[in-house]
């Protein structure tokens, strides 16, 4: 029987910096960061959702040292999986 609800497996550090993106850019000014991004009013609530989902299943965001558990989290991915380098703003 099917459900309506979807478990993904991420990597703990690929969780962590999603989290922290998701945090900045999703919650701030209701999402205006992404405003180019999205193209249906329903992505930026799937957005929040997904944020609610990370912070439920993961404890470092509530840490005193989650400036440098994210750090830590962002130098795993980016040796794991490559990275870009962002635009400048």
């Amino acid at each position: 029987m099917a459900t309506d609800d979807v478990n993904v497996t991420l990597d703990r550090s690929v969780a962590l910096v999603l989290f922290d993106f998701l945090a900045r850019a999703a919650d701030e000014e209701e999402g205006e960061f992404l405003a180019d991004a999205l193209q249906h009013k329903a992505e930026l609530p799937a957005l929040w959702a997904t944020l609610s989902a990370l912070e439920n299943a993961l404890p470092e965001p509530f840490a005193a040292d989650y400036s440098a558990q994210i750090k830590k989290a962002r130098a795993a991915v980016v040796a794991k999986l490559g990275g870009a380098a962002p635009k400048a703003r």
